[in-house]
């Protein structure tokens, strides 16, 4: 979906993310790593199945990476968290914030120097990776933000329903407020 229109009409975008081009950086030198590796060997006339076998090998993985990064996508609003990752099977969150268990960061050591990483998020049951986040430390204080807003707001309301049910019980009911109990 990726739209805005998925939006609910009291319900507000805080914080947007894709994937970024610095997560292209290793397979495009995959891709020239083979390139170079092939011209090397048609001149050398080295050119051997295994050297083919495994740059093919390469190349698939590459392009699943390129596929994963592009098609990822996470939206968090004042209610929920929605994602969206893969291409030919894709998963797809959509959690109210207050059913959100956890955010977990894993960072490469290029991931740190760029901000970018992969975003996990627990629910009651299932876990949901999102890679190539870009500055995947600020979504995730954005999101725990959102989440403790969300608890505190339930926990109010919750309260709020007790005190009213309590008050409730302790009002006379059917009776004359006039008249009095017997001792």
């Amino acid at each position: 979906m990726r739209r805005n229109d998925i939006l609910a009409e009291d319900e507000e975008v805080i914080m947007m993310a894709r994937s970024r081009w610095t997560s292209f950086i290793l397979p495009a030198l995959l891709l020239a790593a083979y390139l170079g590796g092939w011209t090397m060997a048609r001149r050398t006339g080295e050119d051997t199945l295994t050297f083919h076998v495994l740059m093919a090998a390469a190349g698939v993985w590459g392009v699943r990476f390129f596929a994963r990064r592009l098609s990822t996508y996470l939206m968090l609003t004042n209610k929920r968290i929605y994602g969206e990752a893969g291409v030919l099977v894709t998963r797809t969150l959509d959690v109210p914030l207050d059913k959100v268990g956890g955010v977990y960061i894993e960072q490469s050591p290029l991931g740190r120097v760029t901000g970018r990483g992969t975003v996990t998020i627990t629910t009651a049951g299932s876990q949901f990776a999102f890679p190539s986040i870009p500055s995947a430390v600020k979504f995730r204080a954005a999101l725990m933000e959102e989440v403790k807003n969300a608890q505190e707001a339930a926990d109010r309301r919750q309260s709020e329903a007790l005190a009213e049910a309590i008050a409730a019980s302790l009002r006379p009911r059917g009776r004359h407020p006039s008249r009095r109990l017997p001792q």
